[in-house]
Order: C-alpha cells, then structure tokens, then sequence
C-alpha cells in the first residue's frame, strides 16, 4: 500500500507541473495580446493625430498663400492713387492702375464664380460683355471683400472655405 499511495503522489505531482506549465504559457501569451493590442491602438492613435496635423498643415497654407498674394499685389502697386476699390461689370473689385510707356493699365482682383481671379487690361477698355470670365484663376475662394474704412487703410476679407474667414488691413504707404 504504501508503494501505490507513493506512485499516486507522483502522478499528482506530474499533472501539478503540467498545469503550471499550461499556466504559464497562458499568462505568456495574455501578456503578449494585451502587448500587441496596446501598440495596435497607439499606431491607430499615432495615425490619427498624423493625419489632423496634415489636415491643419493644408488649411494653413490654403490661408496663407490666399492673403500673401492679395497683400503682395498691394506692395508691388503702392503707388499715389493706384489702389482703390471699384468694380468690374457689377462685381467688387480691387483695382491696381500702373503706367506702362504711354498707358494705363488696371489689374483687377475679384471674386467669380468661387475663384480669386485676376485680370490686366488697359484702363477703361472693355472687351465685351462678361470680361469677368476672362481673369485668371487664382485660387478658390468663397469671399472676397474689401472696404476703406479711412483713408489710406483697407479692410479685405477673404474666405477660402477651410473655417474661418481672415480678416486683413492693409495700410497704404504712399497714401499716409
């Protein structure tokens, strides 16, 4: 009898380490599933923040390059009475006027049809009906305006769609 309790005691104790063994490779495993979840939603966490910078990034630099063109454009035509606000065929415009030789000649900034356009024709020449269609796409816009709200000082307001609008004011040099 007691040789059979002692072979008992001895298969007991093989399942005992079998069941540890079982246990830790499950433990092991459980680990490495909450290891590779954890790096799953840090990688999609990772993207998603990629791609909202991305994003901002883009809006960002559609903003910037909308008012860095219009205000250039007002630096480079700085002149005496050479900027004002006026209108093309019904449309508001911001008017830049410039000798060339022995004529003027007017670059008109406006918005139609969702684009920033530009347009240089010889001042008060028009080429028939709706020359409005005849500018240059500059970049989509959905507003454009402008005001004087004194002398000397515009107020353009430009919207390209991504938020808010950008509100500029402009000081012209040459008529302070």
């Amino acid at each position: 009898m007691n040789n059979h309790t002692e072979i008992k005691q001895k298969g007991n104790s093989k399942r005992g380490n079998q069941n540890r063994h079982i246990v830790d490779v499950l433990f092991v495993l459980a680990l490495f599933c909450v290891f590779a979840a954890s790096a799953l939603m840090l990688v999609t966490l990772g993207a998603n923040v990629y791609k909202q910078i991305v994003s901002d990034m883009d809006k960002n630099f559609e903003d910037r390059t909308a008012y860095s063109y219009v205000i250039e454009k007002l630096r480079q035509n700085d002149t005496s009475g050479a900027i004002e606000i006026g209108e093309l065929e019904g449309t508001p415009a911001l008017m830049l006027t410039e000798q060339i030789g022995d004529e003027e000649y007017c670059t008109y900034l406006y918005l139609y049809n969702g684009f920033l356009k530009e347009l240089s024709i010889r001042k008060d020449s028009f080429a028939g009906n709706n020359i409005r269609s005849a500018g240059q796409n500059i970049m989509e816009l959905s507003e454009f305006s402008m005001e004087e709200p004194e002398k000397g000082l515009l107020k353009l307001e430009l919207d390209t769609g991504n938020g808010e609008p950008i509100v500029l004011y402009a000081s012209l040099r040459s008529d302070n």
